[in-house]
């Protein structure tokens, strides 16, 4: 079954992916059945935001690393610093805020790392 996405959450969720997709670091990261380090979204919930002068979108997402340790490490590192720098292009939206919350990282006794992290970004309308 398909879920159905409103405009922002498709919007951000296409430029997160484009910008990883740019990265070629991270080539192979994105097939689940490439057989390597993998990058997973496993959630992604959007709630709609308004003040007194704008409405928009609040967004929470959980991304799961796995591979390697190193890999992982590594991985988060290039993640971590595309999503401080928060240049997403979203059609109709603009990246008001972007924020890394909790992160929880287990290895296991083949050395291979799985890393979660809770993510929240702000949309507003244009």
């Amino acid at each position: 079954m398909k879920a159905i996405m409103s405009a922002p959450h498709r919007a951000l969720l296409l430029a997160i992916r484009a910008a990883v997709e740019q990265d070629g670091w991270f080539e192979g990261w994105l097939d689940p059945c490439a057989g390597g380090p993998s990058l997973v979204l496993e959630a992604f919930e959007t709630t709609p935001w308004a003040s007194l002068t704008f409405t928009g979108c609040q967004h929470r997402l959980a991304v799961r690393l796995n591979g390697p340790m190193e890999a992982v490490e590594r991985a988060w590192d290039r993640l971590e610093a595309l999503f401080v720098a928060g240049d997403f292009p979203l059609a109709g939206h603009f990246l008001a805020d972007f924020s890394i919350g909790e992160r929880e990282g287990e290895i296991g006794p083949d050395g291979a790392m799985e890393l979660r992290v809770h993510l929240e970004a702000l949309t507003i309308e244009a």
